[in-house]
């Protein structure tokens, strides 16, 4: 029994101290390595934004438009639906072609004929807003790496409100 033991020990090569202290050396730096490389959040800017984006929202218009301070009852508003192309310069422009239906049958702009034109501007986290010419304006979260947007849309003057999404082509 006794010379089991011997014949196991002898088996089990010796680790010299130097080299016990490269492998742990070795190990320690595969661990920074990994560490260091470990995805870190994305900071973004105005080029976030660049090429076409596939938009669209629903929401509600005041039928009967009331002041921005004094907004009529909900029973007074009516849906609306948009679709749109937009494109960003990823520079703070873009413009846009829209399709409208104020809670009707009928398309406004249906020959995409209309041109909207505006700026934007991106904070490092990813918010930012949009705004289009005239008093309309849109509170936005870039996701998915600047592949799409999230946005709440208000018009102060004329009470419309919106919500939806846009997508890059």
């Amino acid at each position: 029994m006794k010379n089991q033991n011997i014949m196991f020990t002898r088996s089990v090569p010796k680790m010299s101290k130097a080299r016990l202290f490269r492998s742990v050396l070795a190990l320690g730096v595969v661990a920074l390595i990994m560490h260091v490389s470990l995805p870190r959040a994305q900071a973004y800017d105005l080029s976030s934004l660049n090429g076409s984006y596939a938009d669209s929202f629903a929401g509600f218009f005041p039928v009967s438009p009331g002041s921005p301070h004094n907004p009529p009852p909900i029973d007074v508003y009516g849906p609306v639906n948009e679709a749109g192309l937009w494109t960003f310069d990823g520079a703070g422009s873009f413009t846009a072609r829209l399709v409208f239906n104020f809670g009707g049958g009928v398309i406004l702009n249906a020959s995409w004929s209309q041109n909207v034109t505006g700026t934007y501007t991106v904070n490092a986290n990813g918010t930012g807003t949009m705004t289009l010419t005239g008093d309309h304006r849109r509170h936005f979260v870039i996701g998915d790496g600047g592949r799409q947007l999230k946005y709440v849309g208000t018009d102060p003057t004329g009470g419309i409100v919106v919500g939806g999404s846009m997508v890059k082509q």
